[in-house]
Formats: C-alpha cells, sequence, structure tokens
C-alpha cells in the first residue's frame, strides 16, 4: 500500500510541475505586458510634452512673423483670417484673430493626420511597430528641426506639414497596447493613453511658456530654445524606445502586405462614426470658449490657460481613477455616461453667469472628454485580427483627426451667427445622436 501510494506521489510530480511552470509563464507574460504598456506611457508622454511646448508661443510667434512684411504665405492667410472674422460679425480682437489663425494651423496638422494616420498603422502591420515608432519619430525630429530655423513663417508651416505627416505615435502606440494586453486588462492600457495625453497638455505649455519668456531676440528667432528643448525630449525619447522597447508584433502574426484593407475599414465603420460625430462636436464646442468666456467673464489669456489646466488635470484624475478602474465589457457603458455628462456641460457652460457654475460645467466636460475616447478605443480594439490592428487603429485616429480639422470652425460659425447660448444648446443636444449610434452597437 505504501508502495502504491509513492508511486502515485510521484506521478503526480509531473503534472504539479508542469501546472507551476505554465502559472509563472503566464505570470511572466503579464509582467512583460505590463513593462510594455508603462514604456509605451512615458514614451507617449515625452513625445506629447514636445509636441505642446509650441502651445503657448502662437501669439508671440504670429507677432513675431508679422513683422516680416516680405513674408507673403503669412499675410495671405491672415487676410482670409479677417475675411472670415468679418463675415461672421467677429469683433476685431487681436486674441480672437490668434485663436483662428491657430485653428487654422490646427486644422491643417489635423488634415494631414487624416490622410497619413491609415497609413502609417498599415506600414506597422507589415514592418513592425517598434521600427514604425521610430521612424515617425524621426520624422517628427526633423519636424522640430526645421522649426528651430524657421526664420520666416514658410519655414514654420513646412516644419508643421512635416510634423502632420509623422505623427504617428499616438496610432502606433495603442496598436502596441492592443499587441500586448488582453481583453480584460486593455482597458487600463486605453487609459494610460489618455493619462499621458492629460498630463501632456497640462506640462508642456507651461514649459513652453517659460521658455518663451527667456528667449533672446538677438539670435533672429526668439523661439530657438522651446525647438531645441522639443529636439532634447525627442532625441530621449528615440534613444529610450531603442533601448526599452521590444517588437509586439512578431514576423509570424505580420500582414503580408500593404494594400487595400476593406474588411479593415468595415470593422471601423460603426465605431468610427460614433467616434467622428463626438469629437466633431466636442472639438467645436472646446474651441469656442476661448470666445465665450472672453465675451461673458472678460478672462485674460492667463485665466484661460488656467482654465484649460483645470480641465487637464480633472481629465487626468478622472482617467486614473474612475476609467483605469472600470470593469472589462463595461466599456461601452462608461462611454454613453460620459457623452450623457457632456449634454448638461454644455447647456450650464452656455447659461453660466459665474465663474463658480462655469466650473460646474467645466467639471463635467472633463469627465465626459475624459471617459468616452479611452472607452471607445478600448471597444474598437478589439476589432480585427493581429495583422490588421494597426491599419484599424489608424483609420480610427484619422476619423477623429478630420473630425478635429473642420468641426472647429463649424462651431465657430455658428457661435457668432446665433449667439453662445444656441451654440452650445444645440450642440448639447446634437451628443444625442452619437449615442443613439453607440445604443445600437454590440458592446
Amino acid at each position: 500500500m505504501e508502495t502504491n501510494t509513492l508511486k502515485n506521489r510521484a506521478s503526480n510530480l509531473p503534472d504539479k510541475r508542469a501546472d507551476k511552470e505554465k502559472h509563472e509563464s503566464e505570470n511572466s507574460k503579464v509582467l512583460s505586458s505590463d513593462r510594455t504598456v508603462w514604456i509605451v506611457f512615458f514614451s507617449l508622454l515625452i513625445d506629447l510634452l514636445a509636441f505642446t511646448v509650441i502651445l503657448p508661443l502662437f501669439p508671440s510667434l504670429l507677432e513675431f512673423y508679422a513683422n516680416n512684411k516680405q513674408d507673403s504665405l503669412y499675410h495671405a492667410i491672415m487676410q482670409r483670417v479677417n475675411t472670415f472674422r468679418e463675415l461672421l460679425g467677429m469683433p476685431d480682437v487681436e486674441r480672437f484673430n490668434v485663436v483662428l489663425f491657430g485653428g487654422f494651423l490646427g486644422s491643417l496638422f489635423s488634415l494631414l493626420q487624416f490622410i497619413c494616420c491609415p497609413l502609417i498603422g498599415a506600414m506597422s502591420d507589415f514592418f513592425g511597430r517598434r521600427l514604425l515608432l521610430m521612424l515617425c519619430m524621426v520624422g517628427v525630429l526633423v519636424s522640430y528641426a526645421v522649426w528651430a530655423c524657421s526664420w520666416n513663417f514658410t519655414i514654420f508651416v513646412i516644419a508643421r506639414i512635416i510634423g502632420g505627416l509623422c505623427k504617428g505615435n499616438v496610432t502606433i502606440s495603442t496598436a502596441i497596447i492592443t499587441d500586448v494586453t488582453t481583453v480584460k486588462n486593455r482597458g487600463k492600457g486605453m487609459a494610460l493613453v489618455g493619462i499621458a495625453y492629460s498630463f501632456g497638455f497640462i506640462i508642456g505649455p507651461v514649459v513652453g511658456a517659460v521658455f518663451a519668456k527667456r528667449s533672446s531676440l538677438e539670435s533672429g528667432n526668439p523661439y530657438l530654445l522651446p525647438a531645441l528643448f522639443a529636439i532634447t525630449l525627442t532625441v530621449a525619447d528615440l534613444m529610450f524606445v531603442y533601448v526599452c522597447l521590444r517588437e509586439s508584433l512578431p514576423k509570424e502574426k505580420r500582414k503580408e502586405g500593404i494594400g487595400n484593407d476593406t474588411y479593415a475599414k468595415f470593422q471601423v465603420r460603426g465605431l468610427g462614426l460614433v467616434y467622428f460625430l463626438f469629437l466633431f462636436f466636442f472639438s467645436g464646442l472646446e474651441f469656442t470658449l476661448t470666445f465665450l468666456t472672453h465675451k461673458n467673464f472678460k478672462y485674460s489669456s492667463m485665466q484661460q490657460g488656467m482654465m484649460f489646466f483645470f480641465i487637464g488635470i480633472t481629465m487626468a484624475l478622472v482617467q486614473g481613477g474612475y476609467v483605469r478602474r472600470q470593469t472589462p465589457g463595461t466599456e461601452k457603458k462608461t462611454a454613453l455616461k460620459g457623452m450623457a455628462a457632456i449634454m448638461p456641460a454644455m447647456v450650464i457652460v452656455g447659461l453660466a453667469k459665474t465663474i463658480t457654475t462655469l466650473y460646474m460645467g467645466l467639471t463635467l466636460f472633463a469627465f465626459g472628454s475624459a471617459t468616452v475616447v479611452p472607452c471607445l478605443t478600448t471597444m474598437i480594439s478589439h476589432h480585427g485580427n493581429a495583422d490588421q490592428k494597426g491599419k484599424i487603429m489608424g483609420i480610427f485616429r484619422s476619423l477623429g483627426a478630420f473630425a478635429r480639422a473642420i468641426g472647429p470652425f463649424v462651431s465657430c460659425t455658428v457661435y457668432w451667427s446665433v449667439g453662445p447660448f444656441w451654440c452650445y444648446f444645440v450642440g448639447a443636444l446634437l451628443f444625442m445622436i452619437p449615442m443613439r449610434i453607440l445604443v445600437k452597437l454590440p458592446a
């Protein structure tokens, strides 16, 4: 009997050893996945810090380029901006001209993203994520180098065009997170992308403003230091990715060619429409906040900067404390909550007569923004095969970029045509359209 017991124990040893090895292998995969997600987070944060350094410099940049009377491109665009402003009956306020001019440059950048994101995503399916991410960084690095040498506005626009065509970091980053995560923990990874965005748009502009004050007019380009700072960050990011990031898409899982993937486009159709409509309405109303707070509360540029700082901090807290804690499979429900929060937010902001009421609306506004995009991104990441993730993410990001390219100017037209209340009230009601479409889509 003792002999049989010993035999049974001996026969169970291989099973226990196999279970232990399987458990250790699963733990190793989880640790590797977490490591990759955090590497992507820090890489994206560094990239966004470099990208947002320029934001507070636009007023001074335009003043700098306006002094060059021989720069025909600048004066041609400014003439059209003035025509657009006069057509809408906007007051001739320098700050409004700056906002419209910045909106034009932002729309140009977004249109270039609309064109290139699907291609960059498809190329990452074929060549691998790591290589394409590094190539995009090199392209962005070139754009910052051109910016550092932009003695006139034409060269500056060329720098923005290069940057817009090469800015595929977010598309590839979301594809990498999709590669290394499971359905259970993917939502947490996508929320980290949102947190990186929030912190990037909080810290970057502050650094840019500090550098702008320290820049010297003697160089002929007073924004040389911010450009060099962006170059330094991008070089550091490139080295960081080269050393730390492993390829997330093995060769055996890659696509055999770069072609017209009709199936990938079909996969994005429903959620892509929701994403486009949401960002179309959202970006437009966000753009007009500058006009509304100046008109109703006499906000200065500094006060408006603090307002967007508050929105960014609130978004980061919501994404870190709420979105990352959501149960897998509840992304659709959470996105609907976010859209539902934005509707009263817009009405409150449009009707606000006090600062307290305004910030109540902005809090709901930030909550909606922080929840909808990460959840929709998580939902779209579940579609397609491993060799289609880059293309799908690229198309998805492309639709968002197109929405951001046209949304601000459509909303601006409505704002100055019918007034802020009707602009925000009708805008709030329009969010029911993407909500209705999303409700009908499978979770």
